[in-house]
């Protein structure tokens, strides 16, 4: 018996956990487990992202890459999954109560960078986009964490 590799093994958890498009779950599947961070998600500005453009935009390829990211998943909007990965190898309750095999299979824990490819310098803002100002308008963590008693963290928060 052959026993693989340590390359061979990173590649193969690579492969899996490089999900394509047609593994999203959608916003639904996400509120299952999340019901009071999908509430705000869905009040927020992601969910109605791409209504926000100007009707002559909705359809530019530059301007959905930002504002409906996982429209060919037939997502309108920036979903859950554009900020976390695409779902379908994490959603599962049993790996989600694994943050490391969670993570392992795709869920992303999204920071500055995340925001920033696309809220960054070549957005088309009149105002400067400000990380740490912006993120009590997606704060969807505190209330999700308060709903199942665990303490508060998030982004900013340090973990």
């Amino acid at each position: 018996m052959t026993i693989p590799s340590v390359p061979s093994l990173l590649l193969a958890a690579s492969l899996i956990a490089t999900p394509a498009s047609g593994d999203k779950v959608g916003p639904e599947a996400c509120k299952a487990c999340h019901p009071a961070a999908y509430e705000v998600w869905h009040a927020g500005p992601h969910a109605r992202a791409q209504d926000s453009l100007p009707a002559q935009n909705r359809k530019d390829p530059r301007c959905l890459s930002c504002h409906a990211p996982d429209l060919d998943a037939g997502l309108a909007g920036v979903s859950c999954e554009a900020c976390h990965g695409a779902g379908r190898l994490y959603s599962a309750p049993y790996v989600m109560r694994d943050a490391e095999l969670a993570r392992l299979v795709g869920l992303t824990d999204p920071g500055e960078g995340t925001c920033i490819a696309c809220h960054g310098e070549s957005a088309p803002s009149l105002v400067r986009f400000e990380y740490l100002k912006k993120l009590p308008v997606i704060d969807h963590w505190t209330r999700e964490r308060q709903a199942v008693g665990v303490p508060e963290a998030g982004p900013g928060k340090g973990k």
